[in-house]
């Protein structure tokens, strides 16, 4: 029977909404009006199978587009979305707005792709983030479901902390566990949407977290959808140059890193994903050598402008000059590198360090702080939430943050925003954040080396603020251009463009 047969004047327009494949947004804009009450339903058979499916299951309709749907003369369904958009089922294990590191570089990259019209967007993560997300507005962006590993997670994580002994150290030992009983978070996430994966209703996967690249993906193996893994950072080799800090972070599994090639997936998720993207310069080096998809470099971290104001200007000093540092206060940090830094400088004891973070190695610090006569100097500020630590940035001079083996530094990101320039070691994550033209960067150097190399930069800055005011120039230049969360979504959706071809 021919839309025109069937004697009801929408039946054309049915026709046409059902050419549209169940799952993928329609790429024009089909208004149902004037169903009557008594619309004869079953007279919408083939070729109206989508049509009649909604009809009877009105609750399916916004996995179809359908904007709203009434019976009785008014507007019976609109599909809307005038674009084709592409369909992402996005893991993200780890992603919640209200905690910090991955959880929240996770959540990040999800609801900047969600803010999207060009990708629909399935979101898959732990249940320990439900409460977080079910109040924040993603829900309303993206599909969210919650693969559930607890009965693996929880057993594993608890051993993982009594291995670790000192609490904020023994990271390598946090990610040996966590990556076993990521296994099963896939594995649940397979059951979850097998049927969905069968019928088509994806055009591509992306795992964002864990950004790991020691951890394979069972779902590689079992599906043909094209998958993409990263951004991916993790891995640096801890500096020759300070061979007693591995020992200090309790890095004892260190040694038997590289049995993660031996993990159940981890050869077969790099021989079948389609692109892997690199969040720093070592880590696209160490993608394994059976890769053969495309290979792209996205440091993860990013700012919010929404959150944390891009600043256009340097603030000179009021009174004393004001140096800044963020991050937990265990040995790799460096903190004590800038405190020794300090001790011999006449000049830099005439400025402020503030501090920002807590850790393990804090009253260890404030008493190296009070043998050096730096007492006056500096201020251990503790926690504090992102509101309050952007005022703190905003109203210091200079970042300075000798980390010694930063995978991301995303709190680097956060200062070149606050108009800071920033002093770092050119080594890892804020190597690749930091040019010469927005930053100090001193050389991975031994420690004899590199006190003088941090004393000597600190100097510079306090000496010269025509210098202080071109660094934060560029430095805000460069976050508006490269680092804002919108910025990395269109860089992926380019990423999606060239890796599946929609």
């Amino acid at each position: 029977m021919s839309p025109e047969q069937t004697g009801f004047p929408f039946a054309a327009q049915a026709a046409k909404l059902d050419r549209f494949t169940p799952g993928r947004k329609p790429e024009q804009v089909v208004l149902l009006t004037s169903l009557p009450p008594s619309a004869p339903f079953p007279l919408l058979t083939p070729p109206f199978p989508l049509v009649r499916e909604l009809a009877l299951r009105p609750d399916r309709l916004r996995r179809f587009g359908i904007a709203s749907a009434h019976r009785g003369g008014q507007e019976w369904g609109m599909v809307k979305s005038p674009s084709k958009a592409l369909r992402l089922l996005v893991i993200a294990e780890a992603c919640n707005p209200e905690w910090t590191s991955v959880p929240l570089v996770g959540y990040n990259f999800v609801r900047a792709l969600a803010e999207r019209d060009d990708l629909k967007i399935t979101l898959a993560t732990h249940p320990r983030n439900r409460a977080q997300l079910e109040k924040d507005p993603i829900t309303a962006m993206a599909e969210i479901v919650y693969p559930n590993n607890d009965y693996v997670a929880g057993t594993l994580y608890r051993l993982a902390q009594l291995l670790r002994g000192d609490r904020g150290k023994g990271w390598t030992t946090n990610t040996a566990f966590a990556s076993i009983a990521y296994l099963f978070f896939e594995y649940e996430l397979h059951k979850l949407v097998r049927a969905r994966l069968r019928a088509g209703e994806f055009d591509a996967i992306h795992r964002v977290t864990p950004v790991t690249p020691t951890v394979g993906s069972p779902l590689a193996s079992w599906t043909h959808v094209p998958m993409i893994l990263g951004p991916l950072n993790g891995g640096l080799p801890w500096p020759p140059e300070f061979p007693t800090l591995r020992k200090q972070e309790n890095e004892f599994l260190v040694p038997l890193r590289k049995i993660y090639r031996l993990m159940p997936y981890y050869g077969a998720t790099y021989r079948r994903i389609r692109a892997a993207v690199a969040g720093s310069q070592h880590t696209a080096s160490e993608v394994p050598a059976s890769f053969k998809g495309k290979k792209f470099l996205l440091p993860e971290n990013g700012v919010d402008p929404t959150k944390f104001e891009i600043s256009d200007e340097w603030t000179p000093p009021p009174g004393r000059f004001r140096f800044v540092t963020v991050g937990r206060l265990v040995p790799y940090k460096g903190l004590w590198l800038t405190l020794a830094a300090m001790r011999d400088s006449e000049l830099l004891k005439t400025c402020d360090l503030a501090v920002i973070g807590d850790g393990p190695d804090r009253e260890k610090l404030e008493r190296m702080a009070a043998d050096y006569g730096l007492g006056g100097c500096v201020k251990m500020l503790g926690q504090l939430d992102q509101k309050t630590m952007s005022a703190e940035m905003r109203s210091s001079q200079c970042f300075v943050f000798p980390s010694l083996r930063e995978f991301g530094g995303g709190v680097v990101i956060e200062a070149m925003a606050s108009g800071l320039p920033s002093i770092v070691v050119d080594y890892g994550g804020p190597r690749d954040l930091i040019d010469a033209g927005s930053g100090i960067l001193i050389p991975m150097c031994p420690e004899s080396e590199m006190v003088p190399a941090l004393r000597e930069a600190m100097e510079r800055v306090v000496g010269d603020h025509d210098l202080c005011r071109r660094l934060a120039r560029s430095a805000a230049e460069r976050i508006r251009t490269e680092f804002t969360w919108d910025v990395k979504a269109e860089k992926l959706r380019g990423i999606y463009r060239e890796v599946v071809g929609i």
